[in-house]
């Protein structure tokens, strides 16, 4: 495939991933996608490993009986399937996860388990160093 091929080819054969933010708190993990238009049973989560999916399953009315007769002039406003996936960090409480869709917005939060200060000593000194685990 040429750069030329690349570039026009149809749009839904183009890898399509919505944008994103991810947000590191001091207590969660926070990862928003803007899915305007999917509705919660085109998205799902899962999680294998230390690894979160986030999916959707994109546009389905061209499997809707009521739009069959419609004709598109222009049909830019779409719904692709998409997988996104993120590294979920150690401190993750996985079984904790929320999400929630909102104004064409999914939140998924991730509760982080308190970070562990552990005290060592400095051999030769009285001096006592604190590392995060």
């Amino acid at each position: 495939m040429t750069m030329w091929d690349e570039f026009f080819r149809p749009l839904e054969q183009v890898d399509f991933v919505p944008a994103t933010n991810i947000v590191k708190k001091e207590d969660e993990f926070e990862v928003v996608l803007a899915v305007p238009g999917y509705s919660e049973q085109q998205l799902h989560l899962s999680i294998e490993g230390n690894m979160l999916e986030i999916g959707g399953d994109g546009d389905n009315s061209s499997e809707d009986s009521s739009r069959e007769n419609e004709v598109y002039l222009r049909r830019g406003i779409r719904q692709l399937p998409f997988r996104y996936r993120v590294e979920l960090p150690e401190r993750a409480q996985v079984e904790n996860i929320d999400a929630e869709l909102k104004a064409g917005l999914l939140t998924v939060r991730i509760p982080l388990q308190p970070k562990k200060v552990i005290p060592v000593k400095i051999q030769g000194t009285d001096t006592m160093k604190r590392i995060e685990a």
